[in-house]
């Protein structure tokens, strides 16, 4: 039975008595949920079995509030992988990160080969980071058998916009998590790969910095340092990528100018990456992270950061007139969750080496966080 044979099948049994977490399809078995006070444990049961007599397991959990009815295929019907389309979009996403590069070195790729070539260095290091962050995924849903796509990479070349050269990747989990501990090490191997390449993407960058002198006259060949009718694009800092600059003495570096150095915006634009995967919320990573740490009281965790966010986006629009993290506030309430889907076994808890590892990739969105990543100074 195909996913979306299983999805429909399920709607016309449920009959509208439970309603699916649009989400929870992407993740391999579709999650239906409903309030306690709207259904009753006989109505549920009813369900399960016209569920299994149609062909389709679930599994039922619950929470102080709502029930939720995992759906799961009874026989699972194989997908062949779509290496071809993989394959096409790793190498069209190359080429647009190699076009931003070069254009973000000064140079029109158009005009040349050997303009062209200037992006190579920026796209070899951003490609690195979100290829070892998507892998990381990949290759531990092997580890715990749950059915998962290659990475999808998504090209964007947009002329004249400031932009990275790629909308980043993901992979498409075809079967269900089957249980807390899975979840947390799939959900925590993608970040931690993407910011150990990040990381070194900086080092790399600063430790090849020209000194202050150097990096005038480098931008120079850019653009003139002076140029009262441009648009001063800034990026904002971070407690890591901060810390590795003064580490190499690379402050002189304006954050303004900073994207024209390729190793160096990689490892920058891969530590915002980072960071806003490891946001606590809903299906986000580091949703996974915290719901396979907490259980259903993750979604206190999901509710308490969107509030800060919200927070946060109300301050920065105050006092900057910046409305940088309004998409994702909109993409969090309306698509990402707070709730996170259950794993087929809940009852497996995590051990203290997962749950330090846990805190610590904490600690990595804290120094990884950008509040203001982008910003136009006047």
């Amino acid at each position: 039975m195909k996913l979306k044979e299983l999805i429909y099948k399920s709607k016309q049994i449920i009959d509208g008595r439970m309603k699916m977490d649009r989400l929870s399809r992407f993740y391999g078995a579709p999650v239906f949920k409903q309030k306690r006070n709207k259904i009753n444990a006989e109505e549920l049961i009813r369900i399960q079995d016209e569920l299994l007599a149609a062909g389709i397991y679930s599994d039922l959990s619950r929470s102080k509030r709502k029930y939720y009815l995992k759906v799961l295929r009874g026989k699972e019907g194989r997908e062949r992988p779509r290496y071809f389309l993989h394959f096409i979009l790793f190498l069209l996403t190359i080429g647009t990160t190699t076009l931003t590069g070069a254009f973000l070195r000064g140079k029109d790729p158009f005009l040349s080969f050997e303009n062209f070539s200037y992006g190579f260095k920026y796209s070899f290091a951003l490609m690195a980071i979100l290829f070892a962050h998507e892998m990381g995924h990949y290759l531990y849903s092997r580890k715990y058998r749950v059915k998962a796509s290659l990475p999808y990479f998504i090209p964007l070349f947009l002329p004249g916009f400031f932009h990275p050269g790629t909308m980043g990747a993901f992979i498409r989990m075809r079967s269900p998590i089957p249980s807390k501990k899975a979840l947390f090490d799939i959900g925590i191997a993608g970040p931690l790969a993407g910011f150990i390449l990040s990381i070194v993407s900086l080092v790399v960058g600063f430790s090849i910095l020209p000194d202050k002198a150097g990096v005038i006259a480098y931008i120079e060949q850019i653009h003139p340092i002076d140029n009262p009718g441009g648009i001063n694009l800034v990026l904002g800092h971070s407690l890591l990528y901060d810390a590795i600059a003064r580490l190499f003495n690379g402050t002189h570096l304006p954050m303004n100018e900073m994207y024209h150095f390729p190793f160096i915006f990689a490892g920058w634009f891969g530590l915002l990456v980072t960071a806003i995967n490891l946001m606590p919320i809903g299906q986000l990573d580091g949703g996974h992270i915290t719901y396979a740490m907490f259980g259903d009281r993750a979604v206190r965790v999901a509710t308490l950061s969107f509030g800060i966010l919200v927070i946060l986006n109300v301050y920065l629009i105050y006092n900057y007139n910046s409305y940088i993290w309004i998409l994702w506030l909109f993409l969090i309430f309306f698509f990402v969750r707070f709730r996170h889907p259950p794993t087929l076994d809940d009852s497996i808890d995590l051990k203290l080496p997962r749950k330090i590892l846990g805190w610590l990739s904490y600690i990595i969105f804290i120094l990884c966080f950008s509040p203001m990543p982008i910003y136009i100074s006047m």
